[in-house]
């Protein structure tokens, strides 16, 4: 699957991708009057829908996983089939009021291998010979037909605005698995050392061999280092809800600093420091219990308290 699906929690089965593409194209053409095709009553003509302004798509979703090239032949198979599908309904398109098609949409996850691309570019160019010999017969085919492949990241926008918006069973999914004995390479030494002295601080451990001690440090540097591709993920993949989070992330943090600096009793710290654990974790229960899993929105308060212990959002007095 493309990354903005791996996101996503659940299995991405046919009629789930369906589902998706159809909402996402509800929201993209509106102002085109999409109209989605029920598949019930005498078949779906081959699309899953149009606008009033010559736009038709068609859905695939692999039901298992394939190698690159078992996922092209596939990919191929379905494309010509909903195509020879397509020349052959023209009756059945204009009693549903579709208007001459200009562009056809393949509506896939991903690709992994550009000869779907020249696989298109091959059918179009059939499908407007054959409409140039009979344009009476494939009067339903516009003089400028296209056939154009649509992926995932496509519709990233729709997708994101669909979760973050309405009720849905799709949640997004960032939890990982951590260690407590991470890549240090991949974080600054400022700030691991900046979580090594507020972890400290926090725990009353002045033993830099306490175990204990060197196991939260190495889980908090892990969450760090997970949280910068989290959020990179949310930036590219779901910029909207990227944006809330951040706009959050930004109040409490300012929250923290004061809390934190106003605490003049080191004895205090551990206190402190679970209380933010607590409220944060629900704040972002409250705002992003339909968007995230609960694994997610567990990984998403540490990996932000992370952060925080690695600048200066919060402090903590030494003894």
């Amino acid at each position: 699957m493309g990354k903005i699906l791996n996101l996503i929690e659940g299995n991405m089965n046919g009629d789930a991708w369906e589902d998706l593409c159809v909402r996402c194209y509800r929201m993209k053409y509106q102002e085109q009057h999409y109209v989605a095709i029920p598949a019930v009553h005498k078949g779906d003509a081959g699309i899953e829908g149009y606008t009033k302004s010559g736009i038709v798509h068609q859905c695939y979703c692999p039901e298992r996983s394939y190698s690159d090239n078992e996922l092209y032949d596939h990919q191929r198979d379905k494309l010509s089939a909903d195509i020879k599908k397509l020349m052959e309904n023209g009756s059945r398109m204009k009693s549903l009021g579709i208007p001459p098609i200009h562009e056809w949409h393949f509506n896939i996850p991903e690709y992994k291998d550009s000869r779907i691309l020249m696989h298109a570019t091959t059918k179009q160019a059939e499908v407007l010979s054959e409409r140039s010999k009979k344009p009476s017969i494939y009067s339903h085919i516009a003089d400028d037909f296209q056939i154009i492949i649509k992926i995932a990241e496509d519709l990233a926008p729709e997708i994101s605005n669909i979760i973050r918006t309405t009720i849905t069973n799709n949640r997004i999914n960032l939890a990982v698995q951590h260690t407590s004995s991470p890549d240090w390479t991949k974080c600054d030494s400022a700030k691991v050392e900046n979580i090594r002295r507020k972890i400290k601080a926090v725990m009353h451990i002045d033993d830099t061999a306490d175990p204990a001690l060197n196991r939260v440090i190495g889980l908090y540097v892990d969450y760090y280092i997970s949280g910068m591709e989290n959020m990179s993920n949310l930036r590219i993949g779901f910029p909207e809800i990227y944006e809330d989070l951040y706009r959050l992330e930004q109040s409490f943090k300012n929250e923290v600093s004061i809390r934190t600096l106003m605490n003049t009793d080191h004895l205090m710290n551990q206190s402190v420091f679970s209380t933010i654990l607590s409220d944060f974790g629900e704040k972002l229960e409250k705002d992003f219990s339909t968007i995230f899993n609960q694994a997610s929105i567990a990984e998403v308060k540490q990996d932000l308290i992370a952060s925080w212990l690695a600048d200066c959002s919060m402090e903590f007095r030494s003894m």
